[in-house]
């Protein structure tokens, strides 16, 4: 039934990009791809009816996955880790064990705010948990083994350098 299902070239290129990028946004494939937005949306429904795909729902907007081999918690995590603050704050967690809220704004150009309201979704999809040390909090990634497993196994998807160089620190590490 996949077969049948992909033997469309529209089909077939947003399963490629799919394989390649998972956890895409709508509008992120119509720029990758070329397609009208109305043409993209048919077939990105089509292929979540007859089940090639699954969605998730990151507030108001829809990310999109192959349905074959993707976990659960693999979705979830990749959503979260292709947007760069929450990616780049786990990868520092996960290099800076038990760092202090302070120690991650002092390596960030970003507001309080602004990372109280990452750490918080990280904290939300237990990828990031947190210790009270007195007045302090400090925080970790809660399975550093599987968030690198994930880092390492999509990391064409995030297309960025930091995760390149992650995944050298963390392979000399012996992890």
């Amino acid at each position: 039934m996949e077969d049948e299902a992909l033997e469309l070239e529209n089909r077939r290129r947003i399963y490629q990009l799919l394989t390649k990028y998972p956890g895409m946004y709508l509008r992120e494939m119509e720029k990758k791809l070329g397609l009208a937005v109305g043409v993209l949306e048919y077939n990105l429904n089509y292929m979540e009816k007859k089940e090639i795909l699954m969605v998730e729902k990151d507030g108001n907007r829809v990310r999109y996955f192959i349905r074959e081999g993707f976990s659960y918690g693999d979705k979830a995590a990749v959503g979260l880790l292709r947007q760069e603050i929450p990616r780049r704050i786990v990868i520092y967690l996960m290099l800076h064990e038990n760092a202090s809220f302070q120690d991650v704004l002092a390596q960030f150009k970003i507001s309080k705010s602004t990372l109280s309201f990452h750490i918080k979704k990280l904290t939300e999809a237990n990828i990031v948990g947190s210790e009270k040390d007195g007045r302090a909090t400090n925080y970790r990634v809660l399975d550093p083994e599987n968030t690198a497993r994930v880092f390492l196994t999509y990391k064409a998807s995030f297309l960025d350098s930091v995760v390149d160089r992650f995944a050298e620190v963390w392979g000399d590490m012996g992890k």
